[in-house]
């Protein structure tokens, strides 16, 4: 059982889908543990999943907890893994109350930097036969916040779909006309969920200094659109790049494709503040897409310095700016990036690797 109790639609809830679809290719039988009148919940119909929609709001907690107590009475659940914490305040009442010996496991996503330590969250954390991490940064998040310990704490980077994401199914030349970019120009990119903490801003004052020596040989790509209830965000990034005077910008809103509209960029800028691991890095290296990015948190995991890409600080404008001219100058460095990210991407973060390794923990 899969379980995730979030509302949202994001990198955490399609996640927990893809996790699933494949564990059902290793011949597992999975359900999908979620929340009613959810996108994960209609998304999970639509695969062909059994889909439990339990979960509620806090209000709800405890119909949840005696609904999935019943279900698992008799279910012959194995396991239930989870890729989000509160499901806890569900999961290990139901599972104790059932008296079941189904193993549970938590994938954590996100740092937090709320100890942890109170009666309650110890008998919650108690149940878990282990938690995973998805990065080195939220391996010691884990350690310094959760009542668990050490032994049962495990780094488990999360891992991509390297068919999906492959140079060789798209013509970058075609999306870049379907775009209307101009030709000739070296097209840098920044993808992903138009929300604070991203890096847009400094994204587009990078932009602004690289204009004053480039601007007749770059042009810049936005992908993606902001989640629901951050619209105005996404309002005020299009109103600083007119403010900042960025003539050569396209916003190309939500791409239902996004590994395709990614191969309209040469260059990749990841500006994010502060990223648990960086998904979307790792999507551009697998797709052999030179990557600048913030050495920080989860990107430290992903990214060698000077071997699969650049790194510069969050929040520096500036910084950003000296390591994207530094790939706009060398087509040589961008070629040896473009190889050497596909090859970490290959080696150390596919969703083969993750799911043996889940598998093994599941059947230990």
């Amino acid at each position: 059982m899969i379980s995730c109790g979030s509302y949202s639609w994001g990198g955490l809830e399609m996640f927990s889908l893809e996790t699933a679809k494949k564990l059902t290719e290793k011949e597992m039988n999975v359900k999908i543990l979620c929340t009613e009148n959810s996108k994960l919940y209609e998304e999970s119909i639509k695969a062909g999943f059994e889909a439990l929609p339990y979960f509620g709001n806090n209000k709800n907690i405890p119909s949840a907890v005696f609904k999935l107590k019943k279900y698992l009475v008799n279910s012959g659940t194995d396991v239930i893994h989870s890729n989000h914490s509160h499901d806890l305040w569900v999961l290990t009442p139901a599972l104790n109350l059932a008296g079941s010996k189904t193993k549970l496991y938590l994938t954590k996503h996100m740092a937090s930097g709320v100890k942890k330590n109170d009666l309650v969250h110890k008998y919650l954390y108690k149940r878990l036969d282990a938690a995973f991490a998805i990065s080195t940064y939220i391996k010691q998040s884990l350690e310094n916040t959760v009542p668990l310990p050490e032994s049962k704490i495990i780094l488990l980077p999360v891992g991509i779909d390297l068919t999906r994401f492959s140079k060789s199914r798209f013509s970058p030349e075609a999306v870049k006309r379907e775009l209307a970019l101009p030709e000739g120009r070296l097209i840098i990119g920044i993808t992903g969920r138009m929300t604070p903490g991203k890096g847009h801003e400094e994204f587009l004052h990078a932009a602004k200094i690289l204009n004053e020596k480039y601007a007749d040989k770059i042009y810049f790509l936005v992908i993606g659109s902001a989640s629901y209830g951050e619209e105005d965000y996404e309002k005020s990034i299009r109103a600083l790049a007119n403010e900042l005077k960025l003539r050569n910008i396209l916003f190309t809103g939500h791409s239902p494709v996004p590994e395709r509209t990614m191969m309209a960029i040469d260059i990749l800028s990841f500006p994010s503040h502060d990223e648990s691991f960086g998904r979307v890095l790792l999507e551009a290296m697998a797709l052999e897409i030179p990557t600048a990015a913030s050495g920080f948190a989860g990107v430290l995991d992903i990214t060698i310095e000077n071997e699969t890409g650049l790194l510069f600080k969050p929040g520096d404008a500036a910084g950003q700016a000296e390591a994207l001219e530094k790939l706009i100058n060398s087509q040589e460095l961008r070629k040896k990036f473009a190889l050497a990210g596909r090859k970490r991407a290959e080696e150390v973060f596919t969703f083969d690797i993750m799911i043996n390794n889940l598998v093994k923990y599941y059947t230990s």
